[in-house]
């Protein structure tokens, strides 16, 4: 069963939310709405819930605050926000699931989807690296410095973005080569990590390789990139100008 923990600041809101969730999300679950953070963290220890639906901005205290009261915890996060680029950037840099305001259907059922299959395999240790790399990156003055957090059966991974060679879209799946360290396969698709490290440095090079641009030794006359660690990579032929272009 999913215990689901509503909180927003705006009942409206909340309560739309919670309709939504009770008409198009099929799976057994139970729910509860807090209108603000402080009234939710007085509700975890007997609710107990296993994912929370969380306002990013709240008077008082915001969504990221009530995160850091919460203490020790197990829950899965999804937050629901108005659009904030720099706050969604750093949740998509830490492997968190948010929502845009208004909430569109189909999104939601996919970000609970994921919520189901995640619980599966990750534990409240694992949310917790996930949360407090997102609090890290939020500090972030600069996005440059966001660390890339991967999380996989294996456990939680973090990545400087200028350690990241190249990234391989499989199907629904990508592999991320990373200086000195070992292939890691994570299921999210390639366009996810494109959108979320083209201010990086990265080039979209192939429909399934996505490279970054300081890791580049050269081309050569057969359209192959040759990386760091002797990685070689194909450039489709629409591609190689613009990649030809970094040369100079």
């Amino acid at each position: 069963m999913i215990r689901i923990l509503i909180v927003d600041d705006e009942p409206a809101a909340g309560n739309i939310l919670k309709l939504l969730i009770d008409k198009h999300i099929t799976a057994e679950k139970e729910m509860m709405y807090c209108s603000s953070p402080e009234e939710a963290l007085a509700a975890l220890p007997a609710f107990k819930p296993t994912l929370v639906m969380l306002d990013i901005e709240m008077p008082g205290m915001n969504g990221f605050d009530f995160l850091n009261l919460a203490g020790n915890w197990s829950f899965d996060v999804i937050f629901t926000t108005a659009y904030d680029r720099y706050a969604i950037k750093a949740i998509r840099f830490s492997a968190l699931d948010y929502l845009l305001k208004p909430i569109d259907i189909p999104e939601l059922q996919n970000a609970v989807n994921r919520h189901i299959v995640k619980s599966n395999y990750t534990d409240g240790n694992n949310q917790s690296k996930l949360v407090n790399n997102l609090m890290n990156n939020l500090n972030q003055k600069n996005p440059a410095h966001f660390k890339l957090a991967i999380s996989i059966k294996e456990g939680v991974f973090l990545y400087e973005p200028a350690n990241i060679i190249c990234l391989e879209g499989i199907n629904n799946y990508t592999r991320l080569f990373v200086q000195n360290e070992k292939p890691v396969l994570v299921s999210r698709t390639l366009k996810e990590y494109e959108d979320i490290l083209t201010e990086h440095g990265f080039l979209r090079v192939h429909k399934s390789f996505l490279v970054n641009t300081a890791h580049i030794k050269k081309m050569d006359n057969e359209g192959v990139l040759w990386m760091s660690q002797d990685l070689s990579i194909p450039v489709s032929r629409r591609k190689r100008a613009e990649v030809l272009g970094l040369f100079h």
